[in-house]
């Protein structure tokens, strides 16, 4: 009856609304909001909004717009659906710019959503709608009293809402309503039929009305097939009336609608009959989203002709549009599940069979599949990006039933009595179309859904034996979860970043060879198979620093120096909800131990609880005086522990967010507290070298242990108990007896990375017996400790210790490339043809600064914060002579385009010229004496293309151009308020560019002593990075920048205007996306994000944090 009551109280809404203009309605199901309205863009509003077009009021198009405006809602958390699809776009609903003053809401049969949390997380949401301002906004609710209603509602102030308990009804108020709903429409009925004035009898009339108590879905049907034109009304009624003796109310309502399609049918034309119905309205019956007739003609390969047949006697049940594109419906389900009940079949042979239909639909899914195609929506460029993509666009190259395929075949084909009769052919699409499926699934907005459709097949059962299926669908899934948010963002990718960077060995690779771009001639070098890292989630835009697993795995916290937590489905690594609060970093993640609450502790200061299910915040703990480094729940979920840089632990109680405990006894700051099993002690980890345990009931300190070491990062215990480890700043991790409170190993391993300073144990853990310790570091690796030999039995670590390039220069023939790293003695020369490293040179004792070539090719100066600057032979790979006359750092190098001179450059205030045939200083250049004693010394040198002029920039931002044939300064220009980094000439050696980090470009005309132009940069000081590497090319005057080029055009009067130009070669679209010649072309993976980059030609140079380079060139 519920839904019954919806309809009606929706359908009076409407008819309000046609009144006077006052309502406007939308309808949702159970199913509808088990996603939350995932399908506003997929007409999951009721027919009635195609139906009454005319009659639609403004929600209809922002609603839309809505879904357009926020791509990949579909996949996001309940909450969010419910902020972004409902709430504001009803907050657009005004009296001032429309003319709706009331908005209904209905939502039916509540208690069909498919977990109790989504009816838990509803019942909350509700109560937003108050909101809403300028709006009378009402909310039909149907459901049965299941316990989660209930309880949800309890906890809703009866001031807001009405409740009638239908079951509570009397049931002569029951009986009396439903003859009202007789006498009402057999009046109707009567008249426009028309029928005597006595039909039906009282009699007959009672009978009805018996069999319809309670299920009033009985009596709506039974007016819907006296309506049908196809049928004779006193006919019908005796029909209905003989079923009645020993049989179900289902069988009562619909056998008779069965029973009459065969009467009076010779043999040849009842089989004819039945094989079409199980066809045509099996379909419809087993479709998983709604259809229209034009759709579901093509999906089927039958004439809209022949739908339209097997519909026409099916009015009473089956809501059937006018218009051939608007979707088929049912009335009610129950007649779905009447059809498809194998006790149906046995009384009349149109029951459908559910495991045959589905199997017929698998293959009609497999034909329309045949027009898949690679670009099938003929988008202009591999990097047109979804968003840019309108649905009228989408819908005109991918049509409804193409889209239906896509998104269901799976669900089909897994439902099939046996999927193993499908396996060739499902081999087959997959080895044929996999790739365009994918594509299909990304422009349309349900990348989201392609790992569990994956996951299913997966579960299916196929042939016994070694499967290829099975194989295919593990390589398939991991390729989705290393391309899912490029294929959700740029779907044409998939045959770029998709293929180009997957494991080379890889069955999507091997499958897929031929879809690689024929732009790219050479390609990166990959791994060969998959390695054990499943996905990288991105989202924050700051460092994350701290996660946490729910304990039932199914959300993953993520808390990050952006102020945000995020909540990510680990399985999908589809971003859930944003937590957003605090005022600072977020420095600690936990769940609770029923995984329904999360504690964030952050650096301003306070703890925050929220609810999981809905993102909702549920208590602020304030009372730290200092930033919250730590938080961590008891096990039997009672505490609440936090640590802070105020010295002190405090114990919550989560329900209330009352504080228990202080717990004093640190004299520097608590990083780290955790929980035993048994809940009976707290430990803390300070800065002040000890760990203390404490009994959380009483706040007692009941153990300090202490090792003269270093600060302690990190705490957890073993999972009986017994044994507590901790990681310190010092690379050692502490093993510690807690019966005896004696330290009981020290396990050394972890050592310095010589280039970040740091090799501090951040975390440690215990695997479950307790017989193994795994801990975390700086030093780039996770380490598994023995503790019953204590020693290592793996060490994880990244191929190369070396730290991610930061300076880079190609040869002049461009095929080599140096390397280096502002943190690290080693310079890498590396093959550029082969993406492989050819030699490696570790001569210096310090940091390296700068490379430089010879204009020849045959020598590399590297120079050093050693005070030096080597010469290498590239021919024979040695080293031909050392420069070490500088007293400071050796900070760039130079050679004269001619290459007989060599300039270099110090911290020591001093630019030397050498000769560089005889490796003799010819000339030591200082900036003016009236500048002072120090200039800060000079970070940059470079030679004009003629040869005559040298220019040096300092610290201080001081720019220096000196006349190399006498000596002299030639120009003195106090060009930047920060270090000028780099210097570069035009080919006319008339402009001169120089970049610093204090956040500008400027390009200074030397003749005229005047600054022509000024940019804005973004500064990265740690990297050669972005939006600082730049160089004029010879063929024109081009500064070729990271996040942009410029163009620098002569006016007749000589007068300079520089304009921005996308059209180079080679360029970036922020830090991923690769651009030829002006548009987007590839998209790099979060491990090919470039930590520096350097263009020569054709050739791109990617400096990665993985401290290799990666090669790539295109066919420009």
């Amino acid at each position: 009856m519920d839904s019954t009551v919806s309809y009606s109280g929706f359908n009076y809404g409407a008819q309000i609304g046609i009144n006077n203009g006052s309502v406007t309605n939308r309808f949702y199901n159970s199913q509808d909001l088990d996603n939350v309205l995932p399908s506003v863009q997929e007409a999951t509003f009721d027919s009635y909004e195609n139906q009454h077009k005319d009659e639609c009021l403004p929600a209809s198009p922002i609603l839309h717009q809505a879904v357009y405006d926020n791509p990949g809602i579909m996949a996001k958390a309940m909450r969010e659906q419910f902020e972004k699809l409902l709430i504001q776009p009803l907050q657009h609903l005004k009296p001032s710019n429309v003319t709706v003053k009331t908005v209904i809401i209905v939502l039916d049969a509540l208690d069909e959503c498919e977990g109790d949390n989504d009816i838990r997380l509803i019942n909350q949401l509700l109560p937003q709608f108050r909101s809403i301002a300028g709006l009378r906004l009402r909310v039909l609710l149907t459901s049965r009293p299941d316990s989660p209603i209930r309880l949800g509602f309890s906890k809703i102030s009866m001031d807001d809402y009405q409740d009638t308990i239908l079951h509570d009804i009397p049931m002569e108020v029951i009986k009396h309503d439903i003859s009202l709903f007789f006498d009402y429409r057999l009046a109707k009925i009567r008249e426009e039929r028309p029928l005597p004035a006595n039909w039906p009898s009282d009699r007959d009339t009672q009978r009805l009305i018996a069999l319809s108590i309670p299920l009033f879905i009985f009596a709506a049907t039974v007016c819907r097939i006296f309506e049908d034109l196809t049928w004779e009304p006193i006919e019908s009624l005796s029909e209905i009336l003989t079923h009645q003796t020993n049989l179900s109310q289902l069988d009562i309502t619909y056998l008779p609608i069965l029973d009459r399609l065969l009467n009076r049918q010779h043999e040849k034309q009842r089989e004819k009959l039945v094989l079409e119905f199980h066809k045509v309205i099996g379909a419809i019956m087993i479709l998983e989203s709604p259809l229209s007739i034009s759709s579901l003609s093509e999906l089927l390969c039958v004439s809209k002709g022949l739908i339209h047949s097997r519909l026409s006697s099916l009015h009473s049940v089956i809501r059937v549009p006018g218009n051939e594109s608007i979707p088929i419906r049912l009335f009610h389900l129950s007649f779905r599940d009447f059809l498809l009940d194998p006790e149906t079949r046995k009384k009349n042979p149109l029951g459908v069979n559910k495991t045959e239909t589905h199997e017929m639909l698998i293959r009609h899914c497999f034909s329309v599949f045949q027009s898949l195609k690679r670009n099938i929506c003929s988008l202009p460029s591999e990097g047109t990006e979804r968003v840019e993509v309108d649905r009228h666009t989408i819908d005109t190259y991918i049509p409804l039933e193409l889209q239906y395929a896509c998104r269901y075949w799976t669900h089909h084909l897994v439902q099939c009595a046996e999927p193993a009769r499908m396996e060739h052919d499902t081999l087959s699409f997959l080895r044929k179309h996999f790739l365009h499926w994918v594509e299909a699934m990304g422009l349309l907005g349900f990348t989201s859904e392609i790992l569990g459709m994956l996951t299913r097949l997966q579960g299916a059962t196929w042939s016994n034996g070694p499967s290829p299926i099975l194989d295919f669908l593990h390589d398939a899934r991991r390729f989705i979860l290393k391309n899912r948010q490029i294929i959700d963002q740029a779907p044409l990718q998939i045959y770029c970043a998709g293929i180009i960077f997957v494991p080379r060995k890889t069955i999507i690779h091997t499958e897929f060879a031929n879809e690689v771009p024929t732009w790219i001639c050479q390609f990166p070098i990959v791994k060969d198979n998959w390695d054990a890292e499943l996905q990288t989630l991105e989202g924050h835009s700051d460092s994350v620093q701290s996660v946490a697993f729910s304990p039932d795995g199914h959300l993953l916290a993520s808390g990050s120096e952006d102020q945000t937590v995020l909540l990510w489905d680990p399985e999908s690594g589809i971003l859930q909800q944003t937590l957003e609060g605090h005022s600072a970093s977020v420095q600690s993640v936990a769940f609770s131990p029923d995984g329904h609450l999360l504690a964030s502790g952050s650096e301003d200061q306070t703890v925050r609880l929220w609810d999981t299910a809905t993102g909702m915040l549920q208590q602020t703990l304030e009372g730290h005086s200092a930033s919250v480094q730590s938080v961590a729940f008891s096990p039997d979920g009672h505490l609440l522990a936090s640590g802070s840089r105020d010295r002190t632990a405090r114990l919550w109680d989560p329900v209330t967010g009352i504080l228990q405990r202080i717990l004093k006894g640190h004299s520097e700051s608590v990083q780290s507290v955790a929980f035993s099993p048994d809940s009976h002690i707290l430990a803390s980890g300070s800065e002040d070298q000890s760990v203390q345990l404490w009994n959380p009931v009483t706040g007692i300190l009941q153990k300090s242990l202490a090792e003269d070491s270093s600060s302690i990062l990190s705490v957890t215990f073993s999972s009986d108990g017994y044994l507590l480890a901790s990681g310190s700043d010092d690379w050692y991790v502490y093993v510690w007896d807690l019966a005896t409170g004696t330290l009981q190993q020290t396990v050394d391993g972890h050592m310095s990375s010589g280039f970040r300073g740091s090799g501090a144990s951040d975390a440690v853990a215990f695997t479950p017996d307790g017989k193994t310790l795994a801990s975390c570091s700086a030093d780039e690796t996770i380490r598994l400790w023995d503790l019953t030999a204590s020693e290592v039995t793996q060490n994880h670590n990244s191929d190369s210790f070396e730290p991610p390039p930061q300076i880079m220069t190609f040869s002049p023939d461009g095929l080599f490339l140096a390397s280096g790293s502002y943190e690290s003695p080693v310079v890498r020369i590396w093959n550029v043809t082969e993406g492989t490293i050819a030699w490696t040179l570790d001569e210096h004792s310090a940091a390296i600064n700068s490379l430089a070539f010879s204009p020849d090719n045959r020598i590399l100066v590297t120079c050093s914060a050693d005070n030096s600057a080597c010469l290498w032979d590239l021919t024979t790979r040695t080293l031909l002579h050392t420069i070490d006359s500088h007293s400071e750092s050796v900070n760039s190098v130079a050679f004269s385009p001619n290459g007989q001179l060599l300039a270099s450059c110090s911290d020591d205030d001093t630019v030397c010229i050498w000769d560089f045939a005889t490796y003799t200083l010819q000339q030591t250049l200082t900036a003016c004496p009236h500048l002072g004693d120090s200039i800060g010394g000079y970070k940059s040198v470079t030679f004009s293309p003629d040869g005559k002029l040298l220019a040096s920039g300092t610290y201080s931002g001081l720019l220096c151009v000196w006349d190399l044939a006498t000596g002299a300064i030639y120009r003195t220009i106090n060009a930047h308020l920060d270090t000028i980094e780099y210097l570069a000439f035009d080919p006319d050696s008339q402009l001169l560019a120089s970049c610093s980090s204090d956040d500008t470009m400027r390009l200074w005309a030397l003749e005229e002593y005047a600054l022509v132009q000024i940019w804005d940069i973004e500064w990265d000081g740690d990297s050669c990075g972005f939006s600082h590497y730049f160089e004029f090319f010879h063929d024109d005057l081009s500064i070729h920048g990271n996040s942009a080029a410029f163009v620098v055009e002569r006016g007749s009067d000589r007068q300079m205007l520089l304009l921005r130009s996308g059209n180079l070669d080679i360029s970036f679209e922020t830090e991923r996306w690769v651009k030829l010649r002006g548009k987007r072309k590839l998209w790099l993976p979060v491990e090919y994000k470039p930590n520096c980059f350097r263009i020569n030609g054709d050739t791109l140079a990617i400096g990665l944090t993985s401290g290799e380079v990666s090669f790539i060139r295109f066919c420009i």
